[in-house]
Parts: structure tokens; sequence; C-alpha cells
């Protein structure tokens, strides 16, 4: 009886909510879509290595110069435990953007806050030092700074720290300078 309830109750609001007409207001100005390379430093365990990133994602924009927007990409590293065969770490991630974009709209320079859910796999050693596959996750936070030209190319910067927690040890910090080059559609 408890779940139909709540089935009804979900069915009534998504309905009220669906036909409401303030949500036109949340409606953006503009929608548009990039996929973009990055290539950065990423410092974990007090190890600096290069990383190198593939997004796809996009970004709304309002007429107030409000910009929302979610990245999400594959990213390869390398581990920097000198005693580990296999050195490779894979990241995914997904980065959600809330800012500000100046000039017109949809071009020129944006500012905006990152909150970043990584979600590394790589090799650790396990107590009889051999190669275990393992993973972390975390959410990170940091900033980033873009310039979209009218010929529809994309420059980026982000930075972000990440505490990751190991599925099995200790937390370690992640962090992430990247520059991008990417095209929007």
């Amino acid at each position: 009886m408890y779940k139909i309830i709540i089935s009804i109750a979900i069915l009534s609001i998504s309905f009220t909510v669906a036909h409401a007409n303030w949500i036109g207001a949340l409606k953006p100005d503009k929608k548009v879509g990039s996929v973009s390379l990055s290539v950065g430093q990423v410092t974990i365990e007090s190890e600096t290595n290069p990383l190198y990133s593939l997004d796809f994602g996009g970004n709304y924009y309002y007429d107030n110069g409000i910009l929302l927007g979610a990245t999400f990409g594959l990213g390869y590293t390398e581990n920097p435990n000198s005693l580990i065969d296999n050195k490779n770490i894979f990241e995914l991630n997904g980065k959600f953007k809330l800012g500000y974009s100046f000039g017109k709209m949809a071009r020129g320079l944006a500012l905006y806050g990152l909150t970043d859910f990584s979600y590394l796999m790589y090799n650790r050693l396990d107590s009889h030092l051999k190669d275990k596959t393992s993973s972390a996750q975390g959410i990170g936070f940091g900033g980033a700074i873009e310039y979209r030209f009218s010929n529809d190319w994309l420059l980026s910067a982000s930075y972000t720290t990440t505490n990751m927690t190991h599925d099995s040890g200790a937390n370690f910090d992640y962090n992430k300078a990247l520059f991008g080059v990417g095209y929007t559609f």
C-alpha cells in the first residue's frame, strides 16, 4: 500500500510540475554542446604526472549571463608507485558547472565553479606484494575559465582538488590542472 501511495504522489507532482507556467523561466536561451581534448598534470601522493582527458558535454546559457553545464570525461595518467608493474590509471569523471558568461550569448569568456565526481581504476600492491586491481572515488571542487571563439573553437583551463576514497586502504588527495582545446556545436 505504501508503494502505491508514493507512486501516486510522484505522478501527481510530476504532472503538476510539467504543466506549470513558471517552468518556462528555467528554459535556457542557448544550448551549446562541446567535445574537447585536455592535457595537464595530476598530483597523486605528492607525485606529479601528465594527465590526458577526452571530454564530452555542454552548457546552457541564459540572457542574464548565468551558465550551467556538465562534461563527462575519460582520462589517462600513470601510477606514481614505482613498485607497480602496470602503471596505467584510468579515470571516469563528471564535472558540473555553475558560473557566469561575459560578452555575447555563448561566446567569449566564461568563469565557473566546478564539482568533479571522479572514479579511478588502477593497480596497487596487495599484502603479498602482487599487483591487484583497485579503485577510488571522490567528489572534488574547483574552478575553470573558458573562452569560446566566434568560429566555435573553445579554449579552457581548470583546476580541481578531490579527496579520493580508496576501496581498501588510505584516502589520498587527487589534484588536477588541465588545459583543453575543443569544438562546440
